[in-house]
């Protein structure tokens, strides 16, 4: 979801050998790469739709995939300089929103994970912060942590669903992550950060793992599944509030330091 995952310093001598037929062709593939995930997003609506919970899920981590994909082959190739007629990071923004926002929310409504009489005020305010978030200008720190929470309702959704918390649970929590879009709170990008980069790559494997496996074995359950179905969000939580207490103490120092 950052500019980074397109945009390069310069582009490289062995690049600006390659003919004007392969710069083109390697541009399209990594952009068809990225443009497919608003099909798989589709199909994921229509299983929505069609009361498939588990292919809907299945589908919503396809796209996770397809997202984690196309970045890497974006700044490897640099496609941005190969071939600029089509703007990836804005062509990654659009799929996101539909991959990430749009059907996990049709995802929270169809299947009454959220109070009946809220649902539709709850959807509402989701679609329109995370609408304001993907247009930040701000979006990312230089050492890679998102300001304010990124919009992975795709991972919130399915969770939850899976988990089987109930409605009033899953409404404050939902409304929490909508607000906090709005903030500068700190969350950590599963890939690119630097600090404790090994890890947070893992932990993002688990969790997505052990929600297709819980997709998989559903309506039954696995008590291991759900434990690193807990434990990886629980993860994210605590490396959000970690960093925002350093970021805390270092305010008030270089304040101390400047007074």
């Amino acid at each position: 979801m950052s500019r980074d995952s397109y945009d390069v310093a310069e582009t490289s001598g062995d690049d600006l050998q390659l003919a004007p037929g392969e710069r083109t062709w390697r541009a399209l593939l990594v952009h068809a790469v990225t443009a497919s995930g608003v099909v798989v997003g589709f199909l994921g609506l229509e299983a929505v739709i069609n009361d498939e919970p588990r292919a809907a899920i299945l589908l919503l981590i396809a796209a996770q995939i397809l997202d984690g994909i196309d970045g890497p082959m974006a700044r490897s190739w640099q496609i941005s300089r190969l071939y600029p007629k089509i703007d990836g990071y804005a062509l990654d923004l659009v799929v996101d929103y539909v991959t990430c926002v749009v059907v996990p929310v049709a995802f929270f409504h169809h299947f009454g994970l959220l109070p009946s009489g809220l649902s539709v005020t709850i959807c509402a305010l989701v679609l329109f912060t995370s609408a304001l978030w993907f247009c930040r200008t701000d979006m990312m720190t230089d050492d890679h942590w998102f300001r304010g929470f990124p919009a992975t309702w795709n991972l919130v959704a399915p969770s939850v669903f899976l988990l089987g918390t109930s409605p009033q649970f899953n409404a404050v929590v939902v409304v929490a992550l909508a607000l906090v879009q709005l903030t500068d709170l700190p969350f950590a990008h599963p890939v690119q950060v630097v600090e404790r980069r090994t890890l947070n790559i893992a932990v993002t494997v688990v969790w997505i793992a052990s929600m297709a496996g819980a997709a998989i074995v559903w309506p039954d359950t696995n008590a291991a599944l759900t434990v690193l179905l807990i434990a990886a969000p629980l993860w994210t939580l605590i490396t959000t509030i970690e960093k925002a207490l350093q970021q805390r103490t270092a305010s008030r120092l270089a304040f101390v330091e400047t007074d």
